[in-house]
């Protein structure tokens, strides 16, 4: 992938790509049957990745989850922004590099929408399947914006840098319902948790009296 990112698929030769990792090329295709065969599987290890930052099954402390997550992946997409970047310039005359670019996402938008549901459905949040889908595209094209774009326009994004995670998860929760959560994962007092607060009648000599009913 070191190589790719740095010469495109025409100039990331499987000679190339075998001096890199230190074998010959006749390994190199006793493994991998084709060089579009090696880059899948290379896109494949990078999914792998994604899934080690999984979400727990069941929410128990959303902001700190949702921040660790949105964190790792920040890093995990800045650390590769340069294989994105060159696969999404080379996918029109590739088209068959697609698939690979989809794995990452995918896997993470699964995670992303699977511990979403749970937690609406957990909170009694009044988010709609179709509402919480919506959330988590806009948390994941904030992040992937942030990760490829934040050098070249860095007054586009959250500052500072090592606050961005939480800045993201925090707007995930308040459009999931979550009117409790702050930057720093703590509850926000007098709030509801996305509940509507219900209004008391007030009673007693403080109380306003009634209005006479007209034509009595």
């Amino acid at each position: 992938m070191q190589v790719f990112a740095e010469s495109g698929f025409r100039g990331a030769t499987t000679r190339r790509i075998a001096e890199a990792a230190g074998v010959n090329e006749v390994t190199l295709f006793r493994h991998f049957k084709s060089k579009t065969v090696l880059i899948n599987e290379a896109a494949k290890a990078y999914a792998r990745k994604r899934s080690d930052e999984a979400l727990p099954a069941e929410p128990v402390e959303p902001m700190a989850e949702l921040t660790a997550w949105c964190t790792a992946h920040l890093a995990l997409m800045r650390n590769s922004r340069g294989v994105i970047r060159k696969c999404m310039a080379e996918v029109e005359e590739h088209p068959q590099m697609a698939g690979c670019m989809r794995m990452g996402p995918e896997v993470a938008h699964d995670q992303l929408t699977a511990y979403a549901t749970r937690l609406v459905r957990q909170r009694g949040w009044r988010a709609t399947p179709d509402e919480i889908v919506v959330a988590c595209v806009m948390l994941q094209g904030s992040l992937f914006s942030d990760a490829m774009g934040r050098d070249v326009m860095p007054d586009m994004f959250p500052r500072p840098v090592r606050r961005a995670g939480a800045m993201y998860a925090r707007g995930f929760l308040r459009m999931l319902g979550d009117d409790r959560a702050t930057q720093d994962g703590t509850e926000r007092p007098g709030t509801t948790g996305g509940r509507t607060p219900t209004r008391t009648r007030r009673t007693g000599p403080a109380a306003s009296p009634p209005r006479p009913v007209r034509g009595t």
